[in-house]
């Protein structure tokens, strides 16, 4: 399933379904594409807020949920520091980081709810996947047919894949996997190109849920902070098993799509 949103790009949605349609392969190419509305932070009256929080999408940090001992280290460190969506009085800080958090959960949630709808039997859900896209992504041929390579590879088990990786996150996992070869063979380490997330995340420009990482990710609801911590918090508590592409399959606008 493939959700875009509408927003300044007008025409972004409906290009990336054709898009996919005709380079997405045996597989992408025939994946369901749904035109799914952002939340628009910035334009928001006060009432679609409230109904937000009324339906535990996004709410101020004091309901947050109890963070582990290892997102706690990582931000007593400052290793990273997470802005809040909401205020203590429930006033919005940031309109662009709550209009993310909001369409990304309202894009997962109506996409199990399709399916429960639609009477999707249980035991076949397992194998459909949610693609989200934001509306600054970047795709090209090269990057669907790599994203096509990496669904081969991609741990059975998985809960979310970020699409969009930084430089400086792909750095890292090429280090790691020179120092464990010369450990281990080739046959007995992981994939260099899927790395496993657990103390840092990288954007959310393209990510690819599961049916299962998507029950997990709205059972972990509200919404508190910007929605890349967000998802990281959940990586290095253990509640969801989430890897990054490397090198990224879905660019930015700005930034070299696949490298």
């Amino acid at each position: 399933m493939l959700h875009s949103y509408w927003s300044s790009r007008r025409n972004i949605a409906p290009e990336l379904c054709e898009f996919f349609k005709a380079h997405g392969g045996d597989t992408l190419s025939r994946a369901p594409c749904r035109l799914f509305p952002a939340f628009r932070g910035a334009t928001a009256p006060r009432e679609a807020v409230l109904d937000l929080m009324a339906h535990n999408i996004v709410a101020p940090e004091t309901h947050a949920r109890p963070l582990g001992w290892l997102t706690k280290l990582l931000y007593w460190l400052r290793i990273s520091e997470a802005a809040p969506l909401l205020d203590e009085a429930e006033k919005v800080i940031n309109p662009s980081l709550l209009g993310i958090a909001a369409s990304h959960m309202l894009a997962i949630r109506n996409w199990t709810l399709e399916m429960s709808r639609a009477g999707v039997p249980p035991q076949e859900r397992v194998n459909r996947h949610l693609l989200v896209f934001e509306d600054d992504a970047v795709v090209t041929a090269e990057g669907v047919a790599a994203l096509g390579r990496a669904l081969g590879r991609l741990d059975r088990c998985y809960d979310m894949l970020g699409l969009d990786s930084t430089d400086n996150f792909c750095a890292l996992s090429r280090l790691s996997d020179s120092l464990m070869g010369l450990l281990l063979p080739r046959a007995w380490r992981p994939s260099p190109e899927l790395v496993r997330a657990k103390m840092s995340f990288s954007r959310n420009t393209g990510l690819l849920f599961s049916y299962k990482g998507a029950l997990r990710v709205l059972s972990n609801l509200p919404v508190t902070r910007e929605a890349d911590l967000w998802y990281r918090d959940l990586a290095s508590d253990g509640v969801l098993s989430v890897y990054v592409a490397c090198p990224r399959v879905i660019g930015i606008q700005g930034l070299t799509t696949v490298k």
